[in-house]
């Protein structure tokens, strides 16, 4: 199966991460009243359509790597690529592509990887457009070595791809011609679980959604426990089943497994045969195509002492974090000063940046002497 390979660094997104660093919402206009988004999809279009000039027509579709950062979304890309090189951080949103050619069928997969964890989340709206609804897929990568959070970042990705599609088929069903495409759509989401008894209750985002569980060997050598792999693969597999997901755990040098993920992957992006393989024991790495569980399969949240939750999904996930209490400190809204900013200079955002920094940096400082002085004061027994 000839895979041609094809990278390309969209430097210019970075802007948007600055940009928010500016007021802490969307990113400040320039002079000339410059749409920052915009120019970001402006770029990639651009890109896009340079990577595709020698290419025919046929299948084209949008694989988007969401989740947290340093989880591995970067190595889950250059495994589907074939590629053995190490690759760099991402920063933003990074854009590659690939070509498939069997015979006279040629297929074109439009690969973009979204760093900077959950803060970067409106760029999802740079990928997942209208116009492309029904040939995109997304996968949601968790660190499985910090399990703490890998149930919140699901979630949290699930949650935000979903107001995204909901808000590409609104627009869609404006005219006539796109209320057919948001049918599509939804049909295509749909159809899978039409005659799968828990068909009810699922609810499919609206695109399909690979989960990838990685780094498993380090969560296998570090929380081994028989009960704490129950756990961590019956929730994953309720969630990711209720809505309509698949589930893949893997391990970078586990040969065997990153060749399931690359097939379920060209699956979707492909079109090629379904994967066949289905893995739902605990003591293994989960392969968990979607509508292949079921809720019956899974079982019944275990009970945790001082919960009292009617909804399935709060008692899995008060049992989850029973077991993997999540990180408190340091989420990914970490001060903003710790991104790499300056190594994509654009001086009308760095000077607001280094601006916002300063006016920070001054009210940190008067802070501090205020308390140093409340201190001095109350050692002295002198009144306020």
């Amino acid at each position: 199966m000839p895979l041609a390979r094809h990278s390309g660094r969209c430097t210019l997104e970075n802007r948007v991460l600055l940009g928010k660093m500016a007021d802490g919402k969307a990113a400040p206009a320039a002079a000339g009243g410059v749409d920052v988004f915009k120019l970001v999809a402006d770029k990639v279009a651009d890109q896009e359509s340079k990577a595709m000039q020698d290419t025919s027509a046929g299948v084209e579709c949008e694989l988007l790597f969401v989740g947290a950062k340093n989880s591995g979304k970067s190595t889950l890309i250059h495994s589907f690529l074939m590629k053995e090189d190490t690759p760099k951080p991402t920063t933003a949103l990074e854009y590659r592509f690939a070509r498939r050619s069997t015979g006279d069928d040629k297929a074109v997969a439009n690969i973009w990887e979204l760093g900077g964890g959950s803060q970067l989340s409106e760029l999802l709206k740079v990928v997942l457009l209208p116009e492309r609804l029904t040939s995109c897929v997304v996968a949601i990568t968790l660190d499985l070595s910090n399990p703490g959070d890998a149930l919140s970042t699901l979630t949290f990705w699930l949650d935000e791809v979903r107001k995204q599609v909901e808000t590409c088929a609104m627009q869609l069903r404006a005219t006539p011609a796109g209320a057919a495409s948001a049918d599509k759509a939804q049909q295509l989401a749909d159809e899978l679980w039409l005659e799968h008894p828990d068909g009810p209750q699922v609810r499919p985002v609206g695109v399909p959604v690979v989960v990838l569980g990685h780094k498993w060997d380090e969560f296998e050598a570090n929380f081994g426990e028989p009960e704490n792999r129950k756990v961590l693969t019956r929730c994953l597999r309720y969630f990711c089943h209720v809505n309509g997901a698949s589930l893949v755990c893997t391990k970078h040098k586990d040969k065997a497994m990153m060749t399931v993920l690359r097939n379920l992957l060209y699956h979707h992006v492909f079109h090629t045969s379904a994967v066949r393989t289905v893995q739902l024991e605990h003591t293994r790495p989960l392969v968990v195509p979607a509508s292949a569980d079921s809720i019956a399969a899974i079982g019944k949240p275990p009970l945790v002492e001082g919960v009292h939750i009617d909804t399935p999904s709060e008692r899995w996930r008060a049992a989850f974090e029973a077991s993997f209490p999540p990180k408190a400190a340091k989420r990914e809204a970490q001060d903003l000063s710790l991104v790499e900013a300056e190594q994509f200079a654009e001086e009308i955002i760095d000077v607001l940046r280094r601006q916002k920094q300063g006016e920070l940096d001054k009210m940190r400082r008067e802070a501090t002497r205020e308390q140093e002085q409340a201190a001095r004061t109350g050692a002295a027994g002198l009144p306020p």
